[in-house]
């Protein structure tokens, strides 16, 4: 069986006692539990966030709520890959990695140490 983790910061959850309450905060990042983010009905890409149609999810998806449908899940917690300043330095880098003609040319070699000095 998977190991349940916080929706926000990915820390084991298997220490707390089940049910999770209303009232229950991850024990390190002090997140709300029982809340949309960690429910296994939630689907970012559905209208209304919630694959459950009985359910009236609140507006506020990280907050703590009521809801009667609430399951946890163990595939609520998704570490972010990487944050968009190296997003974005990792797809400059490759725009300047290709190998061409042009990596000779001083302009292009300025250019990409302007690049490099603005993401530092």
């Amino acid at each position: 069986m998977a190991e349940l983790k916080c929706w926000n910061c990915g820390t084991s959850l298997e220490e707390l006692p089940r049910p999770i309450t209303r009232h229950m905060n991850c024990p390190a990042c002090f997140e709300d539990l029982h809340c949309c983010r960690l429910c296994r009905h939630y689907r970012p890409n559905v209208t209304n966030l919630c694959d459950e149609d009985r359910a009236e999810p609140p507006v506020h998806k990280e907050g703590a709520n009521f809801c009667e449908f609430f399951r946890p899940s163990t595939d609520a917690y998704e570490p972010a890959s990487t944050t968009k300043h190296e997003a974005a330095k990792s797809r400059l880098d490759a725009l300047f990695s290709e190998e061409s003609d042009a990596d000779s040319d001083p302009d292009v070699d300025d250019a990409k140490r302007k690049l490099d000095d603005l993401f530092r």
